[in-house]
């Protein structure tokens, strides 16, 4: 299960604009992705069973939800798609801005979530 508290991948050399040198800031930009990579594969699996107890509720829930669970998805999306952009990319300036709209994502992922475990009810799936 995903840490809710986890504030998020770090940044390599004190955020990019503090490397020395343009192969470190290429560093630090693949650090982070791989960071966001690996924090979305937790919550795929979270959200995997979010999917799961979806499919199994009464359909006055599973209406109540949906728009929840389509936010959740294309949030999920948005976020594989910025972060394969920044690690193909790899950019050296406006990182940060970058960053700063995964995390905003990421964090509207958490709220959605657990919106989604007042319908289902956290013990549905290791809430």
């Amino acid at each position: 299960m995903v840490n809710m508290d986890y504030p998020g991948p770090g940044w390599g050399c004190s955020a990019v604009e503090g490397c020395m040198t343009d192969e470190a800031k290429r560093l630090a930009v693949k650090g982070y992705c791989k960071g966001v990579e690996g924090e979305l594969t937790a919550w795929k699996a979270t959200l995997y069973d979010v999917m799961a107890g979806f499919m199994d509720l009464k359909d006055a829930d599973r209406s109540a939800l949906l728009d929840t669970v389509t936010e959740i998805k294309a949030l999920v999306r948005e976020i594989e798609t910025k972060t394969a952009q920044l690690e193909s990319e790899c950019p050296l300036e406006g990182v940060q801005a970058a960053s700063k709209d995964l995390e905003d994502k990421i964090g509207q992922v958490r709220v959605h979530y657990s919106k989604a475990l007042e319908v289902m009810g956290a013990g549905s799936f290791g809430g």
